[in-house]
């Protein structure tokens, strides 16, 4: 990842929110298996038509004693980070995860396949604002990202399951591969350990294989050029670049949306083309940005922790985090 200033002038003063009406289910325990490639579906991580006043929506269970979890809430900057997070992507399953960067699951090898695994090519092109062929072409992505984290919601203290979950949970073996699976059938398999809530705005662009290989190699593995401009001139602008994809912002806010077709652009006498690095160029448009996603709402991060990291020995949780990356794999094969 390499990170560009994003505000050419001075910082702007932090905003302010209430977030005591922010209700998210921290602490509560969900089955990966059963939802493995639907998580985009009930966490609001891409921009969906239903925006809207949910943020996660997942079906969850409570299987921790309540005094043994609390969430705490800690309020954010609420304004747009002072820098663009620059992903180099080889390839749209690497895109896929870099997009989901900042969501981890325990124990889970590729856990973007979450929230990516029952994704469709139509589905793709919606979110990443590419065309098809751009998509299934041999480019290389780059990934620009602003992000606005406005909570961090954690849970503090020592997880202890309700006293039937505990039961099934003394019942799971090594080598007894229906254990774990009835334990997270009844019970869930991980729990959420922590989410951040904010809003994104990002844009990716689509480069030529051997332009691509070269921007890369210059700007992230050789470090030979670090000048965003000089960057941005010789890579990344919109006459050198495959494709520009829609600006977009994670929320799916449709005033947003709307503000970042029609505004965040870049014109020339015969042409315009979307293009984020306009924000940096343009103080007024990272402005008018902020007031517009006051409100908006997105998960920006999302720690998913393993159940199974509650098992006595390391033998033990060694073989639930086995059985659970198995069962994902043959989850995405069905899909």
């Amino acid at each position: 990842m390499v990170l560009v200033q994003a505000r050419e002038g001075q910082t702007q003063p932090q905003s302010r929110q209430d977030f005591g009406d922010i209700d998210v289910p921290a602490g509560e325990a969900v089955d990966i298996f059963y939802r493995y490639g639907f998580f985009s579906l009930s966490v609001r991580v891409v921009p969906r038509d239903d925006h809207g006043s949910w943020i996660v929506r997942e079906p969850t269970t409570k299987v921790f004693t309540p005094n043994s979890l609390r969430q705490v809430k800690q309020p954010l900057a609420n304004k747009f980070d002072s820098q663009f997070q620059i992903f180099f992507c080889d390839d749209l399953a690497d895109l896929m995860k870099h997009y989901f960067h900042d969501f981890t699951a325990e124990g889970v090898k590729e856990p973007h396949r979450l929230y990516t695994g029952s994704w469709r090519t139509p589905t793709t092109v919606k979110y990443f604002g590419l065309s098809e062929d751009t998509l299934h072409s041999d480019a290389g992505f780059v990934l620009v990202k602003l992000v606005k984290p406005k909570v961090a919601v954690r849970t503090e203290g020592v997880p202890v399951l309700k006293e039937d979950a505990a039961k099934a949970f003394a019942n799971i073996r090594v080598g007894d591969e229906a254990s774990v699976k009835d334990f997270a059938e009844d019970y869930g398999s991980h729990y959420i350990r922590s989410l951040t809530i904010g809003d994104a705005v990002y844009q990716i662009l689509a480069l030529d294989r051997e332009k691509y290989i070269r921007a890369k190699t210059d700007v992230l593995i050789e470090k030979k050029v670090s000048d965003f401009n000089k960057i941005y001139e010789e890579y990344l602008a919109p006459w050198i670049v495959k494709e520009s994809g829609r600006v977009q912002a994670a929320s799916g806010d449709s005033r947003v949306a709307e503000f970042l077709d029609e505004r965040v652009v870049m014109k020339t006498q015969f042409n315009r083309y979307p293009s984020i690095f306009e924000i940096r160029k343009n103080d007024r448009l990272l402005d008018e940005l902020e007031v517009l996603t006051r409100n908006t709402e997105a998960v920006i991060a999302l720690v998913f922790r393993s159940i199974g990291a509650l098992l006595p020995t390391v033998q033990a949780q060694d073989y639930y985090n086995e059985i659970v990356n198995t069962a994902l794999a043959l989850w995405e094969v069905n899909i």
